[in-house]
């Protein structure tokens, strides 16, 4: 959540991360379509990095600013940790997603699935190759990354297309294109593939004072 009335936005940015914890555990099929992309997830099981985010409306304006740091270890944990404009956590521990924001002294649990419902992730945890769930579509060259296109084939999915900068074989950057033509750009810095990741990250500690909505799953 970047803006406290704009908690929706943080479920996207979870979607996100849960589509690339998810998409680390699928086989592509190499074509010259998106083979930085098949090298990148091949293997992937921890990806770390430093980010900036910035969602923009229909016309290009930007609403949203945030920066901070992402921790994705699979299958299907992440930590999404806010520093501005206002610090909050976003954490999926496997089976619940942990949303905290510091400055209403509030966190809120749902289950995993509940969340994902809907969305490429709940596909894509199916672990079915990946083209048989988008079309992939190599972009070219862009801002000195290589940039690829995913579509998905489900009418009914909340997301219009993904797109996935890459550079080296690092991911670069992700655009996510809503069903209202709203822009979520995430660009990443001082990135790690596959590094060493502090388990205790993905465990929740409710801290002292803070009123929690939900009940988690055990």
């Amino acid at each position: 959540m970047i803006q406290k009335k704009e908690t929706s936005m943080a479920h996207v940015i979870a979607r996100l991360l849960i589509l690339l914890a998810t998409l680390s555990g699928i086989t592509a099929a190499a074509t010259s379509d998106g083979e930085e992309m098949d090298r990148f997830f091949a293997d992937l099981k921890t990806f770390s990095a430093d980010f900036t985010q910035v969602v923009r409306d229909l016309d290009g304006t930007v609403q949203q600013t945030a920066t901070g740091r992402v921790v994705i270890q699979r299958p299907g944990r992440f930590r999404w940790d806010y520093a501005t404009p206002y610090v909050q956590v976003i954490l999926g521990d496997g089976k619940n997603l942990w949303t905290f924001d510091a400055d209403l002294e509030q966190a809120t649990v749902k289950p995993l699935g509940e969340v994902i419902a809907g969305t490429p992730a709940v596909l894509l945890s199916q672990k079915r190759p990946l083209r048989e769930l988008f079309d992939v579509s190599d972009l070219g060259g862009k801002e000195g990354f290589g940039w690829v296109e995913l579509r998905p084939h489900d009418a009914d999915m909340q997301f219009q297309q993904i797109r996935l900068a890459f550079k080296a074989d690092m991911l670069m950057a992700m655009e996510l294109i809503d069903t209202f033509d709203q822009v979520t750009r995430i660009n990443f810095s001082n990135s790690k593939r596959n590094g060493p990741v502090d388990e205790s990250l993905f465990r929740f500690e409710l801290p002292a004072g803070v009123d929690l909505i939900g009940t988690p799953e055990s």
